[in-house]
């Protein structure tokens, strides 16, 4: 099977180099090794028979040793599964010969290789760039972009973990990495590699979280088991099969509703940055931190933004220390003429316009420009959630599209379908625990329809709207565990 953009990525840790490579790691047992090695018998394939998965992502070469037999080991898998319709995509890492790993997988019939870092020149098959968040970058022969650095989703283990002086509580989520990733290469489908805490018994919840997290932001994770899950699925016992069941389910769940993928991130806020070097962390902070304020967003990646329409923005938030060049300049300082809010750096070089009359906000100085504003950040390190919260107070809360009550540990996406028509708002609940009461969901703009979809009802359920006497209408929603979305007609 070709790579393409309809892949849906499985890891598939198996063979002698996972044994070597997980020899040297504390806690490998010998129970762990007799399960690589039954992972790489052609017969393990019946795990992914009749499931959407059709791309397994194999260890292929690690520069170490074992790289060799790896490569000879797998071929009886990779034989049965291409006889089977699925694609194998081969993990080049570490100090790999990476011209020698690709010929061989060539050789092997494997569909594409990821790895880190630049492709070698005249590869004869797709290589996916396999990278950091932070480093992610696009390649044209590669219909995939990889990020090798997702986290687990849900709320933090780790003691000490905080999001921010908010009054909900911080979330782990792979949204801003994936949001920034499509932002930068609209034209890749997003893949995300993370696997699961080892250490922690994972309830069934947690994959679907796991699956529902980076398909609401429209990328694909690379679906990751733990050793324990690995070895009870093979010998097919309960709750494992079980798990792997809601895990498979969740996945047809995003398939059948592949549409949503096409759409985009819409609100009156842009965030707009390179998303690369020192520019990196306060850009994907702040991507990071607008969901847990409940403002709706768009992602502009600079290098696309002379091309990028601003027609229903509010606000544009100019992240990057280095100013735009001349052109850029002139559309940004355009869009707020016109009546729009531009938020700057501190550094921002000739301010245009007049101070405006002082106003209490903490980090910015305004300045009166056309119809619009400047807003100047006074600080040159600002702190990340009292940037966020202060462009949140300057555009109002009276201008809010969208506003979700009674979900405190639930995160919203809205985005909307290239002609407007349509839109979706996907509601993720990090804590995997069904509120007390459902959640409730305020909508400004007038809509023909709404509806739920998820993985946790039968059917879709048709909501009702009920009109609000200052505008809007208000949503009421079944309690979620995990994942439902409204999608919306206009």
């Amino acid at each position: 099977m070709a790579l393409n953009a309809e892949s849906v990525p499985m890891r598939w840790p198996a063979g002698p180099l996972d044994i070597a490579r997980g020899e040297k790691t504390k806690g490998f047992s010998a129970e762990t090794a007799g399960v690589l090695r039954n992972w790489q018998d052609p017969a393990s394939l019946a795990v992914v028979q009749g499931t959407p998965v059709n791309c397994l992502v194999v260890s292929w070469a690690a520069g170490l040793p074992a790289d060799g037999g790896q490569q000879q080991a797998l071929r009886p898998l990779i034989e049965k599964g291409r006889q089977a319709g699925l694609g194998f995509v081969g993990l080049i890492e570490g100090e790999a010969n990476r011209p020698a790993a690709v010929a061989a997988a060539q050789s092997a019939g494997l569909s594409a290789v990821a790895m880190e870092g630049d492709q070698p020149g005249s590869a004869g098959l797709p290589v996916i760039p396999w990278n950091k968040s932070s480093q992610a970058r696009s390649t044209a022969n590669s219909p995939v972009l990889g990020i090798s650095d997702g986290i687990w989703p849900g709320l933090p283990q780790a003691a000490g973990t905080a999001g921010g002086p908010t009054n909900l509580p911080w979330v782990d989520s792979n949204g801003a990495v994936l949001l920034i990733a499509r932002a930068l290469a609209p034209d890749k489908t997003v893949w995300a590699g993370f696997d699961p805490p080892q250490q922690a018994k994972l309830a069934a919840e947690a994959y679907v979280l796991a699956v529902a997290d980076p398909a609401s932001h429209g990328a694909r994770w690379v679906i990751s088991l733990d050793d324990q899950l690995r070895a009870d699925l093979a010998a097919k016992k309960q709750p494992a099969v079980d798990t792997w069941k809601r895990t498979i389910d969740t996945l047809a769940f995003f398939e059948q509703h592949k549409q949503a993928r096409t759409y985009r991130p819409d609100g009156l806020l842009a965030v707009m940055s390179n998303f690369a070097g020192p520019d990196w962390d306060a850009g994907e902070e702040a991507i990071n931190l607008l969901p847990r304020i409940r403002q709706p967003f768009r992602v502009i990646a600079r290098s696309r933004a002379a091309g990028a329409s601003f027609t229903g923005l509010q606000a544009i938030h100019y992240v990057d220390r280095e100013p735009p060049d001349a052109a850029l300049r002139q559309k940004l300082i355009a869009f707020a003429r016109g009546g729009g809010i531009l938020f700057v750096p501190s550094n921002w070089p000739n301010p245009d316009g007049s101070p405006a009359p002082a106003e209490p906000y903490l980090l910015f100085s305004m300045r009166a420009v056309g119809k619009g504003r400047l807003a100047v950040c006074k600080e040159e390190q600002p702190d990340p959630y009292d940037t966020v919260a202060d462009i949140q107070n300057i555009m109002s809360h009276r201008n809010d599209l969208l506003r979700l009550y009674n979900a405190p540990s639930t995160n919203f996406l809205y985005e909307t379908s290239a002609q407007g028509g349509q839109g979706v708002i996907h509601l993720l609940n990090y804590s995997r625990r069904p509120g007390s009461d459902g959640p409730l969901f305020y909508v400004k703009e007038p809509h023909k329809s709404a509806r739920l979809v998820s993985p946790e009802i039968a059917s879709p359920a048709e909501l009702q709207w009920a009109p609000q006497e200052a505008g809007g209408a208000e949503l009421s929603l079944p309690r979620l565990s995990v994942y439902g979305a409204i999608e919306l007609e206009k």
